[in-house]
């Protein structure tokens, strides 16, 4: 039996919206403001404690208190987000597929329209001990991250979704009963067109700068000033 498949075409891809992104800037933003409000509040303070010599007396010759910071351990924060999707996006595409079922006359055809999901974003379990580290005054934090990847990539069977995998046409020349090997070769064919269009699209860049800004805005909430990305 002779086999022959056609190649799919390029899959389509549609973006969905990046509201990690969004959530990052305004989460950020809310942090410099509460930082802001902060340091005002303590000048205002402060200067109408000095302007009391009494309490300025008392302060001179009141023993000096250590001041201890304890931060949460920090790869156990970052760790605690798990596999962190930060890209996700939708491709459709069509997988024709074809064999000879008696010589080179009589054949099998299929089209398969197939949809399929792509995630990406950084396996932080990855993450090592090595790959942090936190300034002596506690204040700064440094991170090396694993490299963004493909987290999933499948075809979306169920029915109900706006876009879903089926059999566009089926052509059976002769009244034989239809090859199962054949469908499943055109889904593995669309899956890989799917996954090799994703890696081109640049969704991997798109999920790095999305888990950043994401672990950014967890490790500031935590206490730090300053959150530094180091490459690998």
């Amino acid at each position: 039996m002779n086999e022959r498949r056609v190649p799919a075409p390029a899959p389509i891809s549609s973006q969905q919206p990046g509201c990690l992104v969004a959530a990052g800037i305004i989460g950020a933003g809310l942090i410099v403001a509460a930082l802001i409000v902060s340091g005002a509040l303590r000048s205002v303070g402060g200067a109408i404690e000095q302007s009391n010599p009494a309490r300025a007396a008392a302060s001179a010759f009141a023993p000096s208190t250590a001041t201890v910071i304890v931060r949460p351990p920090v790869i156990n924060q970052v760790k605690a987000l798990s596999d962190l999707t930060s890209a996700s996006t939708t491709m459709s595409t069509i997988a024709e597929a074809q064999q000879a079922r008696v010589g080179n006359v009589i054949y099998e055809r299929l089209v398969l329209l197939a949809c399929g999901r792509v995630k990406a974003g950084i396996d932080l379990s990855k993450l090592r001990e090595e790959d942090i580290s936190v300034s002596t005054d506690g204040r700064s934090v440094s991170l090396r991250l694993p490299r963004a990847e493909l987290l999933d990539v499948y075809l979306i069977d169920d029915s109900t979704q706006p876009c879903y995998t089926r059999v566009y046409d089926r052509t059976n020349l002769i009244l034989l009963p239809s090859s199962k090997d054949l469908e499943a070769q055109a889904r593995e064919q669309a899956l890989k067109a799917i996954r090799e269009t994703a890696l081109q699209s640049g969704v991997l860049s798109e999920a790095d700068r999305n888990a950043r800004s994401v672990i950014e805005r967890v490790l500031r909430a935590s206490g730090f000033d300053t959150v530094l990305f180091l490459e690998r």
